[in-house]
């Protein structure tokens, strides 16, 4: 939203009388505005970066794609393991010749 010109007049005004009464908090707010454009500079990997650009970093780009990927296979397991939970229990089928444990030789 663009400002007026009556409200960029009376921010001006605002600023001057800062800079005259007060260089103590002048001098906090230009470090501070000096050490947020190294940062951007530092993120953008020495682009020009504008105050529209989101900032994200590699990162935050690397999460976002674990998400989606995680997001994106979890129906997959859950049909699966569904699939497993109701499937009937098939009963061991011993050996020939093992009669629960107990070796039965062969006639």
């Amino acid at each position: 939203m663009e400002l007026s010109d009556r409200e960029r007049r009376i921010l001006g005004e605002i600023e001057q009388d800062l800079r005259r009464e007060d260089r103590a908090f002048v001098r906090r707010v230009e470090s501070f505005d000096a050490a947020c454009r190294r940062r951007e500079a530092r993120r953008s990997g020495g682009r020009s970066v504008g105050r529209s650009d989101a900032g994200i970093s590699g990162r935050e780009i690397w999460y976002v794609l674990l998400v989606v990927i995680f997001l994106a296979t979890l129906p997959i397991l859950l049909v699966l393991l569904a699939g497993h939970a109701g499937a009937p229990a098939v009963p061991p089928v011993p050996a020939p010749g093992l009669t629960a444990g107990i070796v039965v030789p062969p006639m």
